[in-house]
């Protein structure tokens, strides 16, 4: 192995698929940090994992900690010695210490006198420091669930059969739930269980790799993904693309090979959406569509070895299928029974939150709240719609087929909604209403759609600030900070020119007394919240943070308007004239910050600098207001860089604070005059820039 090599790998009875990935973050992260304070940071960190081990390869660290020169401070000076001698106390400290006696010497510290002993610590080498560090990062992974084994070894996920533990060639030992470290691993317990020696990195991942194990999962998804679009083209179709079970099935299998069922043609009459989450749920499959975009009878999978000789496993997964395929049919006939109108008197028996009220509750607010978001958008003609749109919303929860598939929460309730004969504005905003699920999803389609997600989230964001139960660090139990980022992306996306203040405001009323929280306390916790998700969201689409500061410090609830706002300092931050405004922003800011207001008079200007600079203002003003009111933001800003030769002149060429108190009250009013109208569109002093030297 090369110098600085170091290799790990635990191997342990299957792991839940869903509890990999988190373990090895913690792994790498915790392992990382404890290197890093010691001075053995790595230069490359890796990880991998199949369900039956976790892998940590790092290259580039030292060979051994630095040597470091360490001052210890031992007793009081006036104990330390008595008539001359040194004390019990003395010798004692230079015996820890290593040192003689006469070695020592007196240091001054705030409590006094003391004795102390320059000690040098040679560095630890790193396999040293290493078989104490990993047992401990090991023993810290938080699972979910956690066991014992034998004679009482653990806890920890699943019994522990192997380590391999190898840094530069050589064993870096250390003893886990009774087990020692060493160099040798094996393949698939029953595939490829032959055993080899680990000396280097990249002869463990040839020798998983001739037992045909791949670690890295980044790897594995790649083969598995192309091995599945391959296998569904031999079935004559295409694979119905779907990443986060693409990621489960990698998990799941250590040598995963594809496996390939069919089910009856006549299942093929339930929805789309129903099969799809009836296999994905149920068996973890894939299903596979025509040209034409209509599902084929046939799904894919993955199974724990490369075939399937006497197929078993196919008949064994077409069984649970068919079964499976047979209770969602079951179920979409019994909903269908019921008109979703009628189930709406059911929500009253279903709890939003114990101190809330019923989802029948929530439904009431919701389609208050969408009432009054098309009236303030000016859509007074889709209210009808929008308010049955929200009285229908939530009644799907009380299907048996959200009982059995709650990932089609909404969906379904589209679907019957459309099958009912709504409006296709109705059901789509039922089908759409918990979109956006994550920042690349798409928002919820047509006006209605928009305005009942909005609402029913504003609704939940409220209510549960509303009892002070505000997310901290990780913990996010209601998806709260998910609701606020689908809010922000419905309306910047929808072009939605909203005061989110007033409708917040809105939500906080119709909840009545049932909140611990005053409608001001709540939008004064609510509002940087949200905030927090319109920085993540435009820095996700490449604005940088003081571009993104400066438009939100002079107001940020018409968000389309922010980001029109965003993307003009975006467009005009590099021209030298707006250059040099923002930094005669930031000049004037220090001048008036502590000044109260005064009075501009125009006839007391002396200087013909500060004339032109009045001028300058009287006629840009106007200009920068009607472009500004118009959102050409561009062209404002561009209007604000025509102030730059002006501005410069007047700090050259005039002296603010002059001693005659009438001269400096007008310059300074004429610079609050000046402060204003360079604030109308973003606070310029925001802006992180530095004026450009010459020639570059």
């Amino acid at each position: 192995m090369p110098r600085g090599e170091y290799l790990l790998e635990v191997r342990a009875e299957e792991i839940p698929a869903r509890m990999l990935e988190p373990a090895v973050k913690h792994l790498v992260s915790r392992t990382f940090e404890e290197l890093m304070a010691v001075g053995l940071a790595p230069k490359e960190v890796e990880a991998g994992y199949t369900p039956r081990r976790l892998v940590l390869m790092l290259r580039g660290v030292p060979d051994k900690e630095e040597d470091r020169r360490e001052r210890e401070v031992g007793p009081p000076a006036r104990v330390a010695w008595k008539d001359g001698e040194p004390t019990k106390a003395l010798k004692g400290f230079a015996k820890r210490c290593g040192v003689e006696p006469e070695a020592l010497e007196r240091i001054e510290t705030d409590k006094g006198e003391y004795v102390a002993a320059t000690l040098d610590i040679p560095g630890r080498p790193t396999p040293e420091v290493l078989g104490g560090l990993i047992p401990k990062v090991l023993r810290e992974i938080s699972w979910a669930k956690q066991m014992r084994w034998g004679t009482g070894e653990g806890p920890w996920v699943r019994p522990v059969h192997g380590i391999v533990s190898v840094f530069g060639g050589e064993i870096a030992p250390f003893r886990l739930f009774d087990l020692e470290a060493g160099d040798t691993t094996v393949g698939h317990p029953v595939l490829s269980p032959r055993p080899f020696q680990v000396d280097s990195i990249k002869g463990y991942l040839e020798g998983l790799g001739e037992r045909h194990i791949e670690v890295r999962p980044e790897a594995r998804k790649t083969v598995l993904g192309d091995s599945l679009r391959a296998r569904a083209e031999e079935l004559g179709g295409t694979l119905v693309e779907d990443d986060e079970l693409l990621d489960k099935l990698t998990a799941i299998c250590e040598i995963p090979g594809i496996m390939a069922g069919s089910f009856a043609e006549g299942f093929l009459e339930l929805p789309r959406e129903v099969l799809i989450a009836s296999l994905k749920d149920h068996q973890s499959a894939l299903t596979v569509e025509s040209s034409t975009g209509e599902l084929l009878p046939c799904f894919l999978t993955v199974m724990d070895r490369p075939d399937d000789p006497e197929n078993r496993v196919r008949s064994g997964n077409e069984w649970v299928v068919t079964a499976r395929l047979e209770d969602a049919r079951f179920f979409y006939g019994e909903d269908k029974k019921v008109k979703l109108a009628e189930r709406v008197k059911d929500l009253e028996s279903l709890t939003f939150h114990e101190k809330l009220g019923s989802y029948a509750d929530k439904a009431a607010r919701i389609a208050e709240l969408a009432e009054l978001l098309c009236g303030a958008l000016g859509w007074d003609d889709e209210i009808p719609a929008a308010q049955e749109a929200a009285t229908l919303l939530k009644a799907d929860l009380t299907s048996a087929m959200v009982g059995e598939f709650p990932s089609l929460q909404g969906v379904i309730g589209g679907i019957y909604a459309r099958e009912e004969g709504y409006p296709e504005e109705v059901w789509q905003a039922i089908y759409d209403q918990y979109l956006p699920t994550s920042i690349d999803d798409r928002v919820p389609r047509g006006r209605i759609g928009k305005v009942v997600s909005l609402a029913d989230r504003i609704d939940t964001l409220v209510g549960i600030f509303g009892l002070s139960l505000i997310p901290t660090g990780s913990r996010d139990p209601f998806g709260l900070r998910r609701a606020a980022q689908g809010v922000v992306r419905i309306a910047l996306e929808g072009e939605m020119p909203l005061d989110l203040d007033l409708v917040a405001a809105k939500a906080a009323r119709l909840y009545g007394d049932r909140l611990q929280r005053s409608g001001e306390e709540i939008l004064d916790t609510l509002r940087p919240f949200v905030y927090d998700r319109i920085r993540y969201l435009l820095g996700h689409l490449g604005y940088a943070y003081d571009e993104i500061e400066a438009a939100l410090a002079v107001g940020g609830d018409d968000l389309p308007d922010l980001k029109a706002r965003v993307d003009a300092l975006h467009q005009v931050r590099e021209e030298e004239t707006f250059l040099s405004v923002v930094l005669a922003a930031k000049r004037i800011v220090n001048i008036v910050k502590d000044q109260p207001e005064h009075s501009l008079k125009p006839e007391a200007l002396v200087e013909p600098a500060e004339k032109a600079l009045y001028e300058a203002h009287t006629r840009l003003r106007g200009e920068i207001e009607e472009t500004a009111e118009a959102r050409d933001y561009e062209t404002a800003l561009a209007k604000v860089g025509e102030f730059a030769e002006v501005l410069d002149r007047f700090f050259v060429e005039v002296l603010v604070m002059d001693e005659n108190e009438r001269l400096r009250h007008n310059r300074i009013a004429l610079l609050q005059a000046i402060h204003r109208v360079l604030t109308r569109i973003a606070r310029l002093t925001e802006m992180v820039v530095e004026r450009k030297k010459e020639g570059s």
